[in-house]
């Protein structure tokens, strides 16, 4: 008779493990799920034209002395197969920048770029590269971009395609920062 339950009380071990192991992983689920902000999204903004350039990754400020934001910058792209666009340095550049808060706009904002990891070093921005692009707001603007600001970048290119940045500064600025 013992040796008809051996097997019952194995199999029954066995069971118990598995539930253990399923309650252990739905809890470990529940729990990121509770205490993840939620908010795990990267915004990209452009248009619905297959030319419009792309944000890729965060963005990022540096402040400068006097708790403003000195330095915005951030990634871009274009989609595979996308006409290739040019970066020309200012004051001859094709692509502008412009820079809105509540407060001013300003057409023709100074910028920097840069190719970031791969390219094949020029200044036209290929399908597979990906350029770095330094926006310099407090070169321009009439008030500081401070702390717990909300301001709007747009990079028009040649073809008139628009990626439009949105983001807000926190209420306390360190010297770097990311704006996801």
């Amino acid at each position: 008779m013992l040796a008809n339950l051996l097997p019952r009380m194995q199999m029954s071990r066995l069971t118990i493990v598995i539930i253990a192991v399923a309650f252990v992983a739905t809890a470990g689920l529940l729990s990121y799920a509770g205490f993840s902000s939620g908010d795990n999204t990267i915004s990209v903004y452009g248009t619905d034209n297959s030319d419009a350039l792309e944000l890729r990754g965060s963005v990022f400020v540096r402040c400068g002395a006097g708790d403003s934001v000195e330095e915005v910058v951030f990634t871009v792209a274009i989609p595979e197969g996308a006409s290739p666009v040019n970066f020309s340095a200012p004051p001859s550049n094709v692509v502008n920048v412009s820079y809105s808060d509540s407060d001013q706009q300003i057409d023709e904002v100074l910028w920097k770029v840069k190719e970031y990891v791969t390219g094949d070093g020029d200044i036209m921005l290929e399908s597979g590269e990906t350029f770095l692009i330094t926006v310099l707001p407090g070169e321009v603007l009439n008030h500081d971009l401070g702390a717990g600001s909300a301001f709007v970048i747009e990079v028009r290119t040649p073809g008139d395609e628009v990626l439009t940045i949105k983001r807000t500064t926190p209420d306390y600025l360190e010297p770097v920062m990311n704006l996801e």
